[in-house]
């Protein structure tokens, strides 16, 4: 399934409200209404963006299953186990227990229905919500299968429950053993190329990082910002899993890099049949599962994980199955500048404990002691420096204006394409609709909302020009790679300086003029400071939510919804994503464990010996870097001026007396 925004969108919105204002706190003036050209017949486009706009509220609803559609696999529970005497039925099924999923479009009750059959019996039903997704694609000519995960519920007062893992079976890919198969894959290079790079070659330093990973080499890769630093290991990355069944680990410093980066490589890679996980302390209960399954047999291609999940849970890592080929270290100068955290400080023992496989490091600030760090810590070999200075870059400064709207309706009245980047999916379709009335069907939104059949045709359309302007979140960028943005707005504060830099350098990328307007202001800070708060709690709260929740519990035992919990307590500065996150920290620590049962979610207090200390668990290590990165961000970006952040954003730092390449 789609994974869940990165921060708190609900309280994002919420506090836009009050926010987001001009200086009087009156909202700014409504669009003005400007009538779409006249056309015997509307163009593709046109037609596309009308219906985009018309399901836009639906995409911003929290609905869980809007994008299960997408999914390689998930977690569900067979509904209806309690009617037409299945209870007998279920009798001596178990875990691992293969399952059967069944279209039944003549169902007088529901004709997206899909039964779940146990060879001629059937057991039960998909959820309505669930087989609404599904069904178009078993339709389509794809197919479901199911595995019993777990038993639930039983005895002479509670109805038995089956909860079951959903695959979806794509086209499968030749195995490594099939010689032919083997071959037709190295004849498909270019075709494995072109899915990253279209028709553009690559660029000399991204060729000098593939040969010096093709010679199995150590190699560290310092390039600026959009000059192409992911491809050298997504391409790598791709060709070894599909050739060799090769695995590829990828470490990021926090979890938001790998949130957008795993988006875009699920909808790229997974229908070649190539599976990508996640891995940090922040995935839900689901996600969580199927990562635990894919550890158990090996069965998985790439992960892209923090550094501290990965030390946290080294023990399954470093199992034969799970040893990658290729480890990737991005954002690598913070094995330099991270040296306070205790996973990057452990970082070169965690790299021979997996195997110590070949290792691939990038980044764009590498100066001498970063540069020499690295090195030492990755025992790297060679290296590619790419000097290349992106002059064309311009940085406009309009931080802390008042009426974005109107600043975003002067700005764009132009011929170039346009990305505005806001922070939250409500924010994008308010101002994807205000510019659309404006300049018409040139302007959509994108974020991870829409269904992935959207969000490919928002793309295609933008590299076409159909398209002028998409307003996005974090979610649209990654490993598009568009050659001519001609502007690039952050209308919101970044939470980082690697995502500030990532969006920025979206512009450009065909070396013509380009420029780069900053919107944020203090305000914005105020928000993610409230953000941060809420999603990442310190341990006083910690302590204080334990108490309160735990005085909650009849027989140690939660039931109620985390945002219940949260009015409940009315504790400062915590919501429902702060107990949520709170729970997690427990449950890494041994202080409660968590389920779902016939009754719903739970949440058990557990008995412990001695001190406990949470600061050593993932979740919590995870949320000390969001924090401590973003207040070293606002130092700069709210405070320097124009010329050093455009210096930040088109130029790497490297060391001075070392050759450019080795």
């Amino acid at each position: 399934m789609l994974p869940p925004p990165t921060r708190s969108e609900a309280a994002f919105e919420a506090l836009l409200a009050r926010f987001d204002r001009d200086e009087d706190g009156v909202p700014g003036a409504p669009a003005l209404d400007v009538p779409a050209p006249d056309r015997p017949e509307p163009s593709g486009v046109q037609v596309f963006v009308d219906a985009l706009f018309a399901k836009g509220n639906e995409y911003l609803e929290k609905d869980r299953f809007a994008t299960i559609g997408d999914a390689s696999d998930f977690f569900t529970k067979i509904v209806g186990v309690s009617f037409e005497r299945r209870q007998e039925k279920i009798v001596g099924l178990e875990p691992g227990e293969m399952l059967e999923l069944l279209r039944e479009p003549d169902n007088q009750h529901d004709a997206n229905a899909i039964a779940v059959r146990y060879g001629a019996i059937q057991l039960g039903y998909l959820r309505r919500e669930i087989a609404k997704r599904l069904a178009p694609n078993i339709d389509g000519g794809e197919r479901y299968s199911a595995v019993v995960g777990s038993i639930t519920g039983g005895g002479p007062d509670k109805h038995t429950g089956v909860n079951i893992h959903v695959r979806r079976h794509r086209a499968a890919r030749p195995s490594a053993e099939d010689a032919s198969a083997r071959a037709t894959f190295a004849r498909e290079s270019d075709a494995i190329r072109a899915l990253f790079l279209g028709e553009r070659p690559l660029r000399p330093a991204q060729v000098a990082v593939l040969e010096r990973l093709a010679e199995k080499r150590n190699t560290l890769a310092v390039m600026g910002t959009g000059r192409g630093k992911s491809l050298c290991f997504q391409l790598p990355a791709t060709e070894s899993a599909l050739r060799e069944h090769a695995k590829t680990l990828v470490f990021y410093p926090l979890r938001a890099l790998a949130n957008d980066q795993h988006d875009a490589l699920v909808r790229r890679l997974e229908p070649l049949g190539l599976r990508i996980l996640r891995a940090n302390g922040a995935i839900d209960g689901d996600e969580r599962a199927a990562l635990e399954l894919a550890l158990e047999d090996g069965s998985w291609d790439v992960i892209l994980a923090t550094p501290e999940f990965a030390t946290y849970h080294h023990q399954a890592f470093a199992r034969p199955p799970n040893r990658p080929a290729l480890l990737v270290v991005d954002e690598a100068h913070h094995l330099y500048e991270s040296r306070h955290r205790p996973a990057y400080v452990g970082f070169g023992d965690l790299v021979k404990e997996l195997g110590s496989p070949q290792v691939l490091a990038l980044t764009a600030t590498a100066g001498d002691d970063a540069f020499h760090e690295i090195r030492r810590v990755l025992a790297i070999e060679s290296w590619v420096i790419d000097p290349t200075v992106r002059e064309n870059l311009h940085v406009v400064d309009a931080r802390n204006t008042k009426d974005k709207l109107a600043y975003l309706e002067r700005t764009l009245d132009g011929e170039g394409k346009a990305i505005v980047y806001c922070m939250s999916r409500s924010e994008a379709h308010k101002a994807a609709d205000r510019l659309r009335r404006r300049f018409g069907p040139t302007v959509a939104f994108y974020h991870a909302g829409m269904p992935s059949g959207e969000r490919t045709l928002v793309e295609d359309f933008f590299r076409s020009g159909g398209l002028r302007i998409v307003v996005a979140t974090s979610a649209f960028g990654e490993g598009i790679d568009l050659p001519d943005v001609r502007a690039v707005v952050l209308y919101h504060l970044n939470f980082a300086f690697t995502e500030f830099n990532q969006q920025a350098g979206r512009a450009g990328r065909d070396d013509a003029p380009a420029q780069i307007h900053l919107l944020y202001g203090d305000e914005d800070r105020r928000i993610n400071d409230y953000l941060l708060r809420r999603a990442a709690p310190s341990l006083g709260v910690l302590r204080e939510l334990y108490r309160g929740m735990r005085g909650l519990a009849a027989l140690d035992v939660v039931r109620t919804n985390y945002e219940d919990v949260a009015r409940t307590l009315e504790l400062d500065n915590v919501d429902g994503s702060t107990v949520s996150t709170a729970v997690r920290i427990w449950e890494e620590a041994g202080l409660v464990e968590t389920g779902r049962d016939d009754d719903g979610r739970f949440v058990r207090f557990l008995e412990f010996a001695g001190r406990v200390d949470l600061t050593k668990t993932t979740r919590y290590a995870e949320a000390e870097a969001e924090r401590e990165s973003f207040e070293r961000f606002c130092k700069l970006a709210l405070t320097a001026d124009a010329t050093t952040l455009e210096q930040i954003i088109n130029r790497p730092i490297y060391p001075d007396r070392v050759a450019l390449a080795k």
